[in-house]
């Protein structure tokens, strides 16, 4: 049994459909690697290493939990097998 995140609207709580596919996730992870990598390792000013390693950091949690918010506002899904709720 999996823990399913929950996602609070107007209508109350209910659980978040996953809308990332492994390859993906994979994807993100890897860029999400670089952009941290990037934001620490490099001589660049300061509010560009902060959005890199920011934007890392938020493509990596959307990786692990295989769920995009912008992909459900955009009714995206990269899963093989998805069908969305009304």
């Amino acid at each position: 049994m999996r823990a399913r995140s929950l996602h609070v609207s107007r209508r109350g709580c209910r659980p978040m459909s996953r809308n990332v596919g492994a390859p993906d996730a994979a994807v993100r992870a890897v860029i999400a690697i670089v952009l941290v990598a990037f934001g620490f390792v490099t001589s660049i000013p300061g509010y560009l290493s902060f959005v890199a390693v920011l934007a890392g950091i938020i493509l990596m949690g959307t990786a692990m939990t295989r769920e995009c918010p912008i992909y459900r506002l955009l009714h995206i899904a990269t899963l093989r097998q998805h069908h969305w709720r009304a």
